[in-house]
């Protein structure tokens, strides 16, 4: 498959992706360019994929670990709690829907769970989301039923 259409079929899926894991349109946009011309250039090398799509889930969410890092390591970094208080600030001015709610919420978990409970409303298999994000497979069905259960205790928590 010629290279356009790759991007074209998986634009949205990294874009998605990364957005979900670093918050933020324009960085989400930069990564999303950095993780297709990776992939530009494993082609150009003549690198083979079985499937393209768990192959760019991978390189997605290394590249956001890698800016998680790099915010670490220049120390930017925003404490969880002051990023969660500012987000509900934000978000008290808008009506929120329920799954604005859950998202919201979601920001809560460790990034692991984030990236799991993401990947699983993808509709990914466990092998797919275990390729994807470097969890072992034996590991995948543990971890997604403890991010489930801790996103329906803060749900149920949020709502008292």
């Amino acid at each position: 498959m010629p290279f356009n259409e790759m991007y074209k079929q998986n634009y949205n899926l990294v874009y998605r992706l990364a957005n979900r894991m670093v918050k933020d349109e324009d960085i989400s946009k930069d990564i999303t360019q950095e993780v297709f011309i990776k992939l530009y250039e494993a082609i150009h090398d003549g690198q083979h994929f079985l499937k393209i799509q768990s192959w760019l889930y991978r390189v997605t969410v290394n590249s956001c670990y890698n800016h998680h890092r790099n915010i670490r390591k220049k120390g930017k970094s925003v404490e969880n709690s002051q990023l969660q208080s500012e987000i509900e600030s934000e978000v008290s001015f808008i009506e929120q829907d329920e799954s604005q709610r859950i998202r919201d919420l979601m920001l809560r978990l460790k990034v692991k769970e984030q990236l799991i409970l993401s990947l699983y409303s993808d509709g990914m298999s466990y092998k797919e989301i275990a390729e994807a994000s470097g969890i072992p497979f034996n590991s995948v069905g543990t971890t997604l039923t403890r991010a489930l259960t801790k996103l329906k205790k803060l749900h149920h928590d949020s709502q008292l």
